[in-house]
């Protein structure tokens, strides 16, 4: 699967990004009494988007990319479990450092995560740290490839969750990606997998074929997961050039609740965010890999559209479920492309954002998923 699949399917995931808080700020505004398990919480009412500010729905500011080159290119942190691949990354803050989790893979294939860190100050002098996090559990069929896409999410300062996209095993050759947790009970120094691993059950219409990379908010002690999630595969509409053949998957980004970020409710019939098929061009059948970032009263979803190729688009809110899109900025979106021959040339996806100061800092990942490494690119915020 990690071969060909990842080359033509790989869109199926996303789940990488940022969150800008102390260890100490993060757990006064975000966690209250700790993981909240026993706590109840009302269905999240649903807002009227009508009230977005227009203008600041429809108005998108141009990235700036720092580089040429790949800031992060595989095996230059982790020569062996990187190798092959530096891709997905979500970065934390904690503090004046940032931490990076990202997906790696070595030379045979196996799926790793990884863990880097670099000062805030200098936001890309990156140094690796330590052994992978979490890697492939050869005697399952949900993560014996190893695990991809990752998200961080600490929630009191020793609890700790770490999202994945496991690569599995399917007798009918399809995608086998499913959504899984690890768990650390010392900030972040060891790792043991959840037992009841894949923690979303394909149990609904719009992912009954699989999930991927997730992005969770902790929010007044509820757990808010935006996941990747495949419904269908189907065949390609007549004339339309596609990146998977001639039948493809129809994925979107779905929404789940928890009281304790293991166990999930699924509160929605649909996606939150589907793919716009012939509503633009090029045909587009995927929108995956959500990043979102809260700004005040204003939800901003960043999600990896797919017709020929990833592109990164954008979308609004104003409590987290009804999604508007923003202005769409021509076929290659917001991120572009990289001038022919660099890295990125073919593709820039997978964007993990985080706000400092007046700026929004992108990690995105190049051609190749992660093949040929991560790129940085800044926006102005305000």
């Amino acid at each position: 699967m990690l071969g060909d699949a990842i080359a033509t399917s790989e869109s199926t995931h996303a789940g990488i990004s940022a969150l800008r808080l102390s260890r100490r700020e993060f757990l006064r505004s975000s966690v209250g009494a700790g993981v909240a398990a026993s706590v109840a919480f009302p269905r999240w009412a649903s807002a009227d988007t009508s009230e977005l500010d227009p203008e600041r729905a429809a108005t998108l500011r141009a990235w700036t990319v720092q580089q040429t080159g790949p800031i992060i290119p595989p095996g230059r942190l982790h020569p062996l479990h990187g190798a092959s691949r530096a891709g997905a990354a979500h970065v934390v803050q904690f503090g004046d450092r940032y931490t990076m989790a990202y997906w790696g893979s070595d030379k045979q294939g196996r799926n790793y995560i990884l863990r880097a860190e670099s000062p805030v100050n200098n936001p890309n002098q990156w140094v690796p740290v330590g052994e992978p996090l979490i890697g492939p559990e050869p005697n399952t069929d949900h993560n014996c490839r190893g695990p991809g896409f990752p998200f961080l999410l600490p929630v009191t300062d020793k609890h700790w969750l770490l999202y994945f996209c496991g690569w599995g095993r399917r007798a009918d050759g399809k995608l086998a990606n499913t959504t899984g947790v690890a768990i650390s009970e010392d900030g972040g120094q060891t790792w043991r997998y959840h037992d009841g691993n894949p923690v979303l059950p394909l149990d609904r219409p719009y992912d009954a074929e699989g999930t991927g990379s997730v992005w969770v908010l902790h929010e007044q002690g509820r757990f808010r997961m935006y996941y990747t999630a495949i419904a269908r595969y189907f065949p390609a509409p007549k004339g339309v050039k596609t990146g998977h053949g001639s039948v493809i998957p129809e994925i979107g980004v779905a929404y789940a609740e928890s009281r304790d970020g293991i166990r999930w409710e699924k509160p929605f019939d649909d996606w939150v965010v589907r793919p716009r098929a012939f509503g633009v061009q090029p045909y587009e059948y995927i929108c995956s890999k959500p990043c979102v970032v809260r700004d005040g009263a204003t939800y901003t979803m960043w999600v990896n559209t797919f017709g020929t190729a990833y592109r990164v688009h954008r979308l609004v809110s104003r409590d987290g479920t009804k999604w508007q899109w923003s202005e769409r900025v021509g076929p290659d979106g917001e991120l572009g492309v990289g001038e022919k021959g660099s890295f990125d040339d073919r593709q820039r996806c997978y964007p993990t954002v985080i706000r400092h100061g007046n700026e929004y800092r992108c990690w995105y990942t190049g051609n190749g998923f992660g093949s040929t490494g991560m790129g940085y690119a800044v926006c102005r915020a305000e």
